[in-house]
């Protein structure tokens, strides 16, 4: 079942909790003034645009807005869409993933050394 989500109005109401101007904001993101009002009329919006506008406004719009929250127990049968979103993150934020309520698959250790 698709959700019918308008995305620009939910970015907008976050944008009006938060203690920002519309200038400060389109700073952050890199954008126009004119662009932060087309982006609070947008039904929907580019996933790279969102993960900006997320960390700016200090909320999860992908997990909150997109994701069902349901807890899946053992004996029921869920029917419901997952999404596989790669993150590249240091040990130490690895450490702060909540591994118990999120199924988390390491897919690759990547090792980076510095040349400096």
């Amino acid at each position: 079942m698709k959700k019918d989500i308008h995305i620009g109005s939910i970015i907008k109401k976050k944008f009006e909790e938060s203690d920002m101007t519309i200038p400060q904001f389109a700073k952050l993101i890199n954008r126009t003034r004119t662009t932060i009002y087309d982006i609070f009329n947008r039904k929907s919006i580019d996933i790279d645009l969102l993960i900006q506008i997320s960390e700016v406004l200090d909320y999860n719009f992908l997990e909150e807005v997109y994701m069902d929250k349901k807890k899946i127990s053992d004996n029921k049968e869920i029917n419901e869409t997952r999404y596989i979103v790669g993150i590249e993150v240091t040990e130490e934020q690895l450490k702060d993933i909540d591994t118990e309520n999120t199924n988390v698959i390491l897919l690759k250790k990547l090792q980076i050394t510095s040349t400096e």
